[in-house]
């Protein structure tokens, strides 16, 4: 039996028009790179599901339909595969470790990887194999020859990038023109340099002003979720802030090792690996720096901290001994993605935090608190429509309760006339645009969209209160380590003192971090100019602008 009468006689013409319009579909993603297209793999595919098989045993149906699945299988395993996606395997491991999310939320994903251009690109790609359907041997020949040729033809997005390991070169732009760089090595050469970087805390003096630090870490609220809102840096909310820091890189789009870096901001920027690791330097953890000088750690959530098993990773990062703030006689007010966790209001939980502060004799306070009101799927209790909604209105929705709960938590700090200095940083953005190489809500690639966040520093107190705010921009990169950096400044000299550090010299000596971001092997980095990935299947390859949206 040749090849195509075995192509011509293994289903019939629904067979032609099936595998016709599964391989056209993946070209057409292909060419507008929303997935690559592993030639070796798609031709063992397709000479698999053409491999003839013995009369007697086709003419049975349980072959011809276990056949089938199994085919339908490895081409859904198949376009994974070649997908930008993560290995199949992570996102298993991935879900097993932080637990489901609701079935309404799936259905809202789900729907929001359907677009008007992928839309297109099934019409054209189901027409073509029905109008194929009559010319077997060409159609075959088109195929063998397409995945042959095509992920050697340049496309539209100029995916560029080689070799097998991470040893492969990419040649970037400079200003010496012919200079190529191994990312490889830069990267390996930034994690060894930031190796060399920590931050040590000295205690304040006896004629210092004692202050309360208090950090909001918000989940899922970057600048380019900012831009889809409509908000800015001149935005209400942003120009009460006396340093902002634009160009801040969480180095990570997921909310576990968000948290793990800033709790270990004392030392330079380290791998993933590495911030996971059970023997952590106690010398990088930021709130056990901050009590060796005296602060009283308190940890506040509006959440109850056991999805992901929040709680643990907290406490094992330098908050063991903190006074965690109860949750008791709040009423829930939204509910998070999966469903179940009850999430409570915001400025009451903040409001309950600061009475259980004042009730401490502690002259310092180092306060940690966390909200995941914006993560995508949490929606108001009694809000049984909420999946139908545009996730752009909801998001501007929830957001601007937060940014209301906020404010009136500020305006409560005022009036209690306790200095303190008060940190909004993101642990990452949203993801609410998509574009061909991840699909909004995704986080596994950690682009620069996800991961470069609006970080703002406020100075509360009889000092500052009735006092116009002389905003500083800080628009170097930097990361966790700065904000180490600039409470460690403010530690020593006392920013509602006399000889506080002028905000100019804080801009000009705050520590620079080049833009790297990582999870889980997954690593997009600067270097001259341009954005580079390395993925799944360990290569660097050059992000076009079409990419990065």
């Amino acid at each position: 039996m040749t090849i195509r009468n075995c192509w011509a006689e293994s289903a019939g013409s629904p067979f032609i028009v099936g595998w016709n319009f599964y391989f056209l579909l993946k070209f057409g993603l292909f060419l507008k790179g929303a997935i690559q297209l592993d030639t070796t793999f798609n031709l063992l595919f397709l000479l698999f599901i053409l491999m003839p098989a013995p009369a007697w045993l086709s003419a049975r149906p349980a072959f011809r339909y276990g056949r089938t699945f199994l085919n339908a299988v490895l081409a859904l395993a198949l376009l994974w595969y070649d997908s930008w996606l993560p290995p199949i395997t992570d996102a298993v491991s991935l879900l097993n470790e932080q637990g489901l999310p609701s079935f309404a939320y799936a259905i809202t994903f789900i729907r929001g990887l359907f677009s008007m251009n992928l839309a297109v690109v099934f019409l054209v790609s189901g027409l073509v194999a029905f109008l194929a359907r009559k010319h077997k041997g060409v159609t075959l020949v088109v195929l063998v020859f397409s995945l042959i040729m095509l992920p050697l033809v340049p496309v539209p997005l100029d995916l560029t990038g080689g070799g097998d390991d991470r040893s492969v070169q990419v040649r970037i732009p400079t200003a010496e023109a012919a200079e190529t760089k191994d990312p490889a090595k830069y990267l390996e050469s930034f994690y060894s340099s930031e190796a060399e970087r920590i931050i040590m805390f000295r205690p304040p003096t006896g004629e210092s002003p004692p202050f309360d630090i208090i950090v909001l870490n918000v989940c899922s609220f970057s600048w380019d979720d900012m831009k889809e809102l409509g908000m800015t840096t001149e935005s209400p909310f942003f120009r009460q802030f006396d340093y902002l820091l634009t160009n801040f890189n969480t180095a990570t789009g997921y909310s576990g090792p968000a948290v793990t870096r800033l709790l270990q901001a004392n030392c330079g920027q380290r791998s993933h690996g590495e911030i996971h690791k059970k023997d952590t330097p106690k010398i990088c953890l930021l709130y056990e720096g901050l009590e060796s000088v005296g602060y009283q750690p308190y940890v506040a959530m509006n959440h109850d901290g056991k999805y992901g098993n929040f709680n643990k990773s907290v406490r094992k990062n330098g908050l063991d001994n903190a006074v965690m703030v109860p949750l008791d006689g709040l009423d829930p007010e939204a509910v998070f993605f999966d469903g179940k966790t009850p999430l409570y209001s915001d400025y009451a939980m903040l409001k309950k935090l600061l009475e259980v502060r004042q009730s401490s004799k502690s002259e310092r306070a180092a306060i940690y608190y966390n909200t995941v009101l914006l993560h995508a799927g949490s929606h108001w209790v009694g809000d049984k429509k909420w999946y139908g909604r545009d996730k752009r209105d909801q998001f501007k929705d929830v957001s601007e309760v937060l940014m209301k709960d906020l404010n009136k938590f500020i305006d409560l700090l005022k009036s209690s006339k306790r200095n303190t200095v008060l940190i909004f940083v993101p642990e990452h953005g949203r993801a609410l645009t998509a574009s061909n190489f991840q699909a909004a809500d995704l986080r596994d690639i950690p682009l620069p969209k996800i991961t470069t966040v609006p970080v703002g520093v406020k100075f509360i107190g009889p000092k500052f209160n009735n006092a116009e705010v002389r905003r500083q921009i800080i628009a170097k990169p930097t990361s966790y380590l700065a904000l180490s950096w600039l409470l460690s400044k403010f530690v020593e000299n006392s920013p509602f003192g006399v000889s506080a550090p002028s905000p100019a010299d804080i801009e000009l000596k705050i520590p620079k971090t080049n833009f790297v971001s990582e999870h889980e092997g997954r690593v997009v980095m600067e270097m001259d100019g341009r954005y580079l990935y390395y993925g799944k299947d360990k290569k660097w390859i050059t992000l076009t602008p079409d990419q990065l949206k």
